[in-house]
């Protein structure tokens, strides 16, 4: 009695092709690309922000005073960034986990790390994007608002979008997936050993706001790398 055959091989002699899955896409990768960019946007939108003078700091209604009628405007393209950043993020952090849970040694917690960091990046920017909100309407009714609250307030819009050392986390688990478990590209780790150093450098001294100036180009090579790199087939 003849054992009826199984497999590839056995799917061609009936006249059918295996199953062939797609390849998975990018669109997660650009996500962390769009992050990126937001974060430099939110750069570029931080300078007029402060437009004080060092003898006006002990007087915020001479730093109120500063502003003008492009101010307000500035603080909407900086809420924008910050909402752009967030969405991006989370985008990027779900395709990343999903990349590594596929190459990762099954249990391992380097998928859920890496993630958890971009996620970090995204909870920090929804909230600087509310923050933008409430500025926005302050400096927009700046002469019925106490000068102390609004400089407060843009205080906190300048601290929230630039903590981006959440891909601390990000960076560690990435070097871990390079070179032990052979789960990315290795000159993937070595950029995530870098900036993963300069980002703990700027978090064990008083320099935390410089996160963002290491985050972002960091972001954008590795998502940049994930967008163009060889596509895998899905398992």
């Amino acid at each position: 009695m003849a054992v009826p055959q199984t497999g590839p091989t056995a799917g061609r002699r009936l006249g059918t092709d295996p199953v062939r899955r797609p390849a998975e896409g990018r669109g997660w990768a650009w996500g962390g690309v769009l992050t990126a960019l937001a974060g430099l946007l939110v750069i570029v939108t931080a300078g007029p922000l402060y437009p004080f003078d060092e003898a006006d700091i002990r007087d915020s209604a001479r730093m109120v005073d500063r502003f003008d009628g492009t101010t307000a405007w500035w603080v909407f393209a900086t809420q924008i960034a910050f909402t752009v950043a967030a969405l991006g993020a989370v985008v990027f952090a779900a395709g990343l986990r999903r990349r590594l849970d596929r190459q990762c040694p099954a249990g391992s917690l380097v998928p859920s790390i890496a993630a958890s960091g971009l996620l970090l990046v995204a909870v920090m920017s929804l909230v600087g994007a509310g923050m933008g909100t409430e500025m926005f309407h302050g400096i927009n009714q700046r002469d019925a608002t106490d000068p102390d609250t609004i400089v407060s307030g843009m205080t906190q819009l300048g601290t929230y979008g630039w903590l981006w050392s959440g891909l601390l986390l990000t960076a560690g688990a990435l070097v871990v997936a390079a070179f032990r478990q052979g789960a990315v590209s290795r000159w993937i780790g070595v950029i995530s050993a870098l900036f993963g150093f300069l980002l703990l450098v700027t978090q064990v001294t008083p320099f935390q706001y410089l996160a963002l100036f290491v985050g972002f180009p960091y972001l954008l090579a590795l998502s940049a790398a994930f967008a163009f790199g060889r596509a895998r087939t899905a398992e």
